[in-house]
């Protein structure tokens, strides 16, 4: 038996997903219990889940050394089931491995990214990566290797939708967990689809703050059925890198990805158009200012969007 050992953000947890829906029969995907809803949903109940709810992952409130809820895991594996299960992570972040080895002491572990998680703390470990000399490493294809199951598989099941519907509606999520990676200019791009004659859906999350010029009563906050019925019904989806862009891949939606402050390609799901700033990163450690609510300039503008999408005037 496999276990991804996974408790941080929707899309990390969607990435490894990617690589669990493929064989619900012997791989169970932990995280954390916001996001088996969302998982389930879209996923047709194919997944294998575990509660995995860790306190360290949260942006305030951090507490470094509990182990919260998480601690009772250990009771439901019997100490056969733990020699005969491999515990995978591929994250590198040492707390991950400490807490896994708490929860589930007597199991196989094979942690791996330890490098690109210090290329991403530290300027110097980043450097032959920032260069060009070193390739970034690719999340799915991370999950992919890790697992021994062949990239092309999950590629292929990313089947992303080609009859492209008019009538259906672009979608813009505007959410992130930090305003930094939020895109600023929706106002804007929805000025221009709407003048193109397309349907827009502005979506954001339970508590996310607008972009400049966004009014609430133009912005809808769907439920997690509601939001996966969006999702997978849009024309089009735009998004920054977040969970929803990671979801609406999973679910096979016609995706571009917009980047400001980090590298799209480190966590590109199969079949999304990236469509990156020039002042981009192009190792692992992202701008300053990433982990910040400040808003961000340069990022591309809403014509290279449309262009992207390739829709032009009615």
């Amino acid at each position: 038996m496999i276990l991804l050992f996974e408790p941080w953000n929707l899309g990390d947890a969607i990435i490894a997903a990617s690589v669990a829906r493929l064989a619900p029969d012997r791989i169970i995907l932990a995280c954390n219990t916001l996001w088996h809803e969302p998982l389930l949903l879209a996923s047709s109940g194919s997944l294998n889940l575990l509660p995995l709810n860790l306190p360290y992952v949260w942006r305030t409130g951090k507490k470094f050394f509990s182990l919260g809820d998480a601690a009772s895991l250990k009771s439901k594996f019997s100490s056969l089931q733990l020699c005969n299960t491999e515990i995978i992570s591929i994250r590198g972040d040492l707390r991950d491995l400490l807490a896994a080895r708490r929860i589930f002491n007597g199991a196989k572990f094979s942690f791996t990214g330890w490098r690109p998680f210090l290329a991403r703390k530290l300027a110097v470990f980043d450097s032959p990566f920032a260069s060009g000399a070193l390739p970034i490493r690719n999340r799915y294809r991370a999950w992919a290797e890790a697992t021994g199951i062949p990239f092309d598989v999950i590629k292929n099941s990313y089947n992303v939708r080609q009859k492209k519907d008019d009538e259906a509606a672009v979608v813009i999520h505007v959410g992130a967990q930090w305003r930094s990676k939020q895109y600023p200019h929706v106002a804007e791009l929805t000025e221009l689809l709407t003048k193109a004659g397309c349907r827009v859906e502005i979506l954001a999350g339970p508590d996310d703050l607008l972009p400049p010029g966004m009014l609430a009563d133009a912005v809808q906050r769907p439920k997690w059925p509601e939001l996966i019925d969006s999702l997978k019904n849009a024309r089009h989806v735009i998004s920054n890198d977040s969970g929803p862009m990671h979801l609406a891949a999973f679910l096979g939606s016609p995706t571009i990805a917009l980047s400001r402050c980090s590298n799209i390609m480190e966590w590109l799901p199969p079949g999304v158009t990236a469509l990156s700033s020039s002042s981009t990163p192009r190792g692992y450690r992202p701008i300053p200012a990433y982990w910040s609510d400040q808003v961000l300039s340069d990022w591309p503008s809403p014509g290279e969007i449309m262009a992207c999408l390739n829709i032009g005037d009615r």
